[in-house]
C-alpha cells in the first residue's frame, strides 16, 4: 500500500510539473514512469519496515528491562525521526515504554496518532497486548484485573520474541497486581520450565513474590540460582518494584548469604 501510494506521488508530481510548464507527454512515459517509481519506492518502503522493525523491538525490550532514563531517552529519539519514517511508524512500542514509566493517558495518546500506515498483520495481535497493558495500569478492582489478565492470556504467542516476552512481562505485572494465587501457580509453573531464560526470571518474580514453594508444595520447582535470583531483582528494580526486589534479595540471602563485614 505504501509502495502504490509513493509512485502514485511521483506520477503526480510529474503530471502537476508537466501541466504547469505545457510540456507534452504519452501515457506509455506515465505507465514507465510509475513502474520504475514503483521498484524504487518498494526498496525504500522495504528498508523502512526493516529498520521500523528493529526499532519497535528494541523499543519493547527497552520498556521491559530499561531504566527510567533510558526510557525517557527512547521516548525522545522517537520523536525526532524524520516524517517518511513517521509515516510508516508504529506507535506501540513507544506506548509500551510510556507505560511502564507510569504514563498510561500519554500512552493512549500516541496510540490514537498512529499513522494507518503502520497497522495490520502481527502489529494487531501487538495492539492486543499494549491495550491489555492499558487495562492494568487502569484497572481500579479485582474484577477489572481479572479480565485483564484473561485478555492477555487470550492473545496467545505472536512468534515475535520481544513481543512475547512483552506479552509475558505484562501478564505476570497483571497476575502481581491482582494477587491471585492460583493463577500465579499456573503460569509459574508454565515458565519456570520455559527454554527462554528471560521468560524464566518472571517465574522467579511470581515465586518470590507469592512464596510459591510454600503456596503450591505439589509442585516439582526447579531450585533458584544465584544468578537468575540477581537478574530478576535487577528487572524489578528497573521498574521500581522495590517490595519484589525485597522478596527477591530475601531469597538471595538463603543461598548466598552475604560475605563478612559487607
Amino acid at each position: 500500500m505504501g509502495t502504490v501510494l509513493l509512485a502514485f506521488a511521483v506520477v503526480l508530481a510529474r503530471e502537476a510539473y508537466c501541466g504547469i510548464a505545457h510540456t507534452r507527454h504519452s501515457l506509455s512515459s506515465s505507465v514507465a514512469l510509475f513502474a520504475v517509481a514503483s521498484v524504487v519506492a518498494g526498496l525504500l518502503v522495504f528498508a523502512i519496515l526493516r529498520a521500523e522493525e528493529a526499532r519497535l523491538a528494541s523499543e519493547l525490550r527497552t520498556a521491559r528491562t530499561g531504566s527510567p532514563v533510558l526510557r525517557s531517552m527512547t521516548a525522545q529519539r522517537r520523536e525526532s525521526a524524520p516524517l517518511v519514517v513517521r509515516m510508516f511508524a508504529t506507535r506501540l512500542g513507544i506506548a509500551a515504554v510510556l507505560l511502564a514509566d507510569g504514563e498510561p493517558a500519554l500512552a493512549r495518546q500516541k496510540l490514537r496518532s498512529a499513522s494507518p500506515l503502520g497497522e495490520g498483520g502481527r502489529l494487531d495481535e501487538l495492539r492486543a497486548i499494549v491495550d491489555g497493558d492499558l487495562d492494568r495500569a487502569g484497572a481500579s478492582s479485582d474484577a477489572a484485573l481479572e479480565r485483564c489478565v484473561e485478555r492477555l492470556r487470550a492473545c496467545g504467542r505472536t512468534r515475535n520474541r520481544e513481543a512475547d516476552l512483552y506479552r509475558t512481562h505484562v501478564l505476570v505485572k497483571a497476575v502481581l497486581q491482582q494477587g491471585a494465587t492460583d493463577t500465579a501457580i499456573e503460569l509459574a509453573t508454565e515458565l519456570a520450565v520455559s527454554s527462554d531464560a528471560e521468560e524464566r526470571l518472571y517465574a522467579t518474580w511470581l515465586r518470590a513474590w507469592f512464596d510459591l514453594e510454600v503456596a503450591a508444595p505439589h509442585v516439582s520447582w526447579p531450585p533458584l540460582a544465584e544468578g537468575e535470583l540477581r537478574l530478576a531483582s535487577l528487572l524489578a528494580r528497573a521498574h521500581g518494584a522495590e517490595r519484589l526486589v525485597e522478596e527477591l534479595e530475601g531469597r538471595l540471602a538463603t543461598i548466598a548469604p552475604p560475605a563478612r563485614g559487607e
